[in-house]
């Protein structure tokens, strides 16, 4: 079927052509597919290590009260003022966010239903910057929409004519003023954002699947086939690749990098389960972790996994059954945890807190990977009509020090982090809640489920 996809979109692309006048896509024949030769890293096979995620040990399901002698040691809160990428700053991980908490609603916005329908469910990626809200419909549209405002102030599309009704899927990262693009037909361009004009766009042929980290000028990036390039955000020319293990068994799961920028190595987990630390400055390859399961076949069992988060030199891995936490210079196994998390944990300065299938919240210590409590979010509930209606949960995270469960239904409940207690329980939004929850300025903001967009002080 890929390889079907494949061809159907290299043909499309044989018929396009760009409006200089309005700065509008109107096909893509002048944007030829980049067959240029760059520098490719090689890899030392030597490096590589296959690590066993197919723990037998029976998946953790039971609830457990703290011991009285641990101690709790938070992050301080963090304001954030512009939400620039995907999972908010290089290391995918947040340990704690700051906020007013007042939870009164400051405004709600007009119907932003053209821009959140998506035929095929696929989630438009947000970002925000200079208090704008950025995103995309399915068909390409990437549009900005003003908080102070309350309106949309921009839209482009340049897909026109032969990919009209292919549904798109488009990353994003702002740099600066310039917000870099890459979508689902392998196209990737820039986009000025204080003059909204475009200032490069690239087509690469094969659709790009991962989030976008920028460091270095250096704009990083991976397509389906789980090919690393290092392109230059000047341009959008490539300045170095490196292919890893290409699989043909496709799942929701999507490449996806992390940074460390005090030791410049990006961190490169595909979708073949092969996690590579790669030194961006050097271009050398520093340790490679396989986590298929080396006694059966290549393409015998899907590879499926979280996004790595990263704290200091604590490197935490989640799959379907397992959460793995390494070092991330040496590259040896602190421990592993049989488990069925649902989101990518937090991490903490001494715990990693991880939510799981079974509506487990649970405690982690990161020295050795002990459970120190866990806490089921839904028996834990007193208030039936809450428990009844709280559906599922639609993101976690630490504020102001606090552990905070969403659900679809627009339900908040708050957590102790040193013991798991419930300390309060609340509804934000009789609409629901569509989106992540953003924390920006001290201010909350989401999308309900009617596709207007909330902001709390």
């Amino acid at each position: 079927m890929s390889k079907l996809l494949l061809v159907f979109i290299l043909t499309l692309i044989t018929s396009c052509s760009f409006d200089n006048k309005t700065g509008i896509w109107q096909d893509a024949s002048d944007i030829p597919i980049d067959n240029r030769v760059s520098k490719s890293i090689s890899e030392d096979t030597s490096v590589t290590r296959y690590e066993n995620i197919f723990i037998k040990n029976k998946i953790f399901s039971k609830e457990k009260e703290v011991n009285n002698s641990f101690n709790l040691e938070m992050d301080r809160p963090i304001k954030i003022k512009n939400w620039l990428e995907e999972y908010a700053i290089p290391t995918n991980n947040v340990s704690n966010f700051s906020y007013n908490d007042q939870k009164v609603l400051l405004f709600k916005s007009s119907k932003l239903k053209s821009f959140f329908t998506n035929k095929e469910n696929l989630s438009s990626k947000i970002v925000f910057y200079n208090n704008n809200l950025i995103s995309h419909d399915h068909k390409g549209t990437i549009f900005i929409f003003s908080l102070s405002l309350n309106k949309k102030i921009f839209e482009y599309n340049f897909y026109k004519k032969s990919f009209k009704n292919f549904n798109k899927k488009i990353n994003f990262i702002v740099n600066k003023n310039i917000l870099y693009a890459a979508d689902n037909l392998g196209y990737l361009y820039g986009l000025n954002l204080d003059n909204m004009s475009i200032i490069w766009a690239k087509n690469y042929g094969i659709p790009f699947r991962s989030n976008l980290k920028f460091e270095n000028n250096q704009l990083f990036i991976a397509n389906q086939d789980n090919v690393v390039y290092s392109m230059d955000p000047d341009t959008g020319q490539q300045n170095w690749q490196f292919a890893t293990s290409l699989t043909f068994l496709k799942s929701d799961f999507e490449n996806n990098f992390v940074l460390d920028v005090i030791n410049s190595n990006l961190f490169f987990l595909n979708t073949s389960g092969e996690l590579y630390s790669i030194n961006y400055l050097s271009q050398k390859i520093n340790w490679v972790l396989n986590f298929k399961n080396s006694s059966q076949g290549s393409e015998t069992e899907l590879f499926l996994s979280y996004p790595l988060v990263l704290k200091d030199n604590n490197l935490i891995i989640t799959t379907e059954n397992s959460i793995l936490s390494y070092d991330s210079l040496s590259a040896s196994k602190n421990w592993a945890f049989s488990a069925q998390p649902v989101f990518k944990p937090i991490i903490t300065f001494n715990n990693t807190y991880v939510l799981l299938k079974n509506n487990l919240l649970i405690c982690l210590d990161n020295s050795n990977g002990d459970v120190v409590w866990s806490k089921n979010i839904i028996r834990n509930i007193e208030n039936k009509k809450i428990r009844n209606k709280f559906n599922y949960v639609v993101d976690f995270k630490i504020v102001n020090g606090e552990i905070n469960v969403y659900s679809k239904k627009g339900y908040l409940l708050i957590f102790n982090p040193k013991n798991g207690n419930l300390k309060s329980s609340n509804r934000l939004s009789k609409n629901g809640i569509s989106s992540e929850i953003f924390f920006l300025d001290d201010k909350m903001l989401f999308v309900d489920t009617k596709n207007k967009l909330l902001k709390f002080n």
